[in-house]
């Protein structure tokens, strides 16, 4: 009679708090990877962006004999770069890519960028004669992008 009983009273406390806490420990695992697979997808999509714009500068050079000489903005991106995606231009938050322009340097060095929250996450630097802005010519550029689970991703002009 009382092992029928000891058979009918179910779990005890110490049985249910060992196995919530193994279910707590496969789920912050889980949760981690994921988390992981998710940053390592969004650092691929600023590879391709910068990826993208890398071949258009190029395909611009090519075509007039030097780099662009203006800010990249959503608006003129279409007409720098025929038949870019305007998404290759901003960032995940929306944030269109810095241009920044300088004298002629003979390695351009890539900018730091860091997602702060406040800046975007993309930066085009362009070096040439007289800033290169408007009237000058560009001759080189260095393109970075922020990543999560890596350095920063930098490409250089070819020229």
């Amino acid at each position: 009679m009382l092992n029928q009983l000891r058979k009918e009273r179910g779990f005890t406390i110490i049985e249910l708090l060992i196995v919530i806490a193994i279910i707590g420990i496969l789920a912050t695992l889980v949760l981690t990877n994921f988390q992981g697979a998710q940053a390592k997808g969004r650092d691929t999509v600023r590879k391709a962006d910068i990826n993208s714009l890398y071949q258009k500068l190029e395909e611009y050079y090519n075509e007039n004999g030097s780099y662009i000489n203006t800010a990249v903005t959503t608006v003129n991106a279409s007409t720098l770069f025929p038949g870019i995606d305007g998404g290759a231009v901003t960032d995940a938050d929306g944030t269109v890519i810095e241009t920044t322009f300088s004298t002629s340097l003979t390695t351009p060095t890539a900018v730091v960028v860091e997602n702060t929250g406040s800046g975007g996450e993309y930066e085009l630097s362009l070096f040439g004669s007289a800033l290169c802005a408007s009237t000058g010519t560009c001759t080189k550029y260095v393109l970075t992008s922020f990543q999560e689970k890596a350095v920063n991703y930098v490409k250089s002009s070819l020229n």
